[in-house]
């Protein structure tokens, strides 16, 4: 038996995507487990995930109220760049604020649920896109911050969705109709010259990324609440994104970040 306080699903890169669940010093990893029994027991404990302190809600995916309040990575221009206020002197935090947000950033377009448009730091876009489960993904800008790269979604978004709708991205199995390098054509011809400046000549192919399930799995979508439920029992059928896929529901696992739990891979499942 695994206990702690959950974190999001770390991924490596592979075919399929490679995935562990992480509590402190032990590092599980969870494709093996992939066709057999998983329980998770939440025990109750919830704990900031910035400060530690033992609270009995979190917020924004396990931050306690008072750091929700005062911690720059809180902020709402953290989902909203295009509002970043850097510039006019009043960040939570200046000094994290150098090292996340004025720094270069990039813009991409990827299939999920539906093609997007989203930005991420340079160098963490691998990570940024399987965390929203996208199949497909390929970097069109680099701007120099967070804020610009914001204004440039903002702009793409006029024409493109810049959300993932999480229940058609589980259920998604099937290539888009138009191929990613034809819509970055129609994206680049709509963009306003401004922002030219920004974009890469040489972006490459795009990436393609699988992730790990059963064969012929249909999704159920029922969504799993530890609150609700604090016992969750089921056979793991793949996971996608930052979800965990059972055989009677999903459990986005980011969304519960510092429950504590008991994880336990059960009894296999006998073909």
């Amino acid at each position: 038996m695994l206990a702690g306080d959950l974190r999001s699903l770390n991924q490596v890169l592979g075919d399929p995507v490679e995935y562990t669940l992480e509590f402190e010093n032990l590092v599980q990893p969870l494709n093996s487990w992939i066709g057999s029994e998983v329980q998770i027991v939440h025990t109750g404990v919830k704990r900031c995930v910035a400060c530690g302190r033992k609270v009995n809600k979190l917020f924004q995916s396990g931050y306690c109220f008072p750091c929700v309040r005062s911690l720059a990575e809180c902020d709402l221009c953290i989902v909203k760049p295009h509002e970043c206020h850097f510039h006019l002197g009043t960040c939570r935090d200046e000094a994290w604020a150098q090292g996340h947000c004025m720094i270069p950033h990039y813009v991409y377009l990827a299939w999920s649920s539906g093609y997007k448009v989203g930005l991420t730091r340079k160098g963490r876009e691998l990570k940024r896109w399987m965390d929203q489960g996208a199949t497909l993904a390929m970097v069109i800008a680099e701007v120099p911050t967070r804020r610009i790269a914001g204004e440039l979604e903002m702009e793409i978004a006029k024409h493109m969705a810049d959300k993932t709708d999480w229940r058609k991205m589980l259920k998604e199995e099937t290539a888009p109709d138009v191929p990613l390098l034809e819509v970055v054509k129609g994206v680049i011809d709509k963009l306003d010259p401004d922002f030219h400046q920004y974009l890469l000549h040489d972006r490459g192919e795009p990436q393609a990324i699988r992730y790990p399930r059963t064969p012929d799995f249909a999704v159920n979508l029922k969504s799993m609440n530890l609150d609700k439920s604090p016992v969750v029992t089921g056979v793991l059928r793949g996971i996608k994104g930052q979800y965990l896929l059972f055989d009677e529901g999903v459990l986005n696992v980011k969304k519960f970040a510092g429950y504590h739990v008991e994880v336990s891979n059960r009894v296999p499942v006998q073909a």
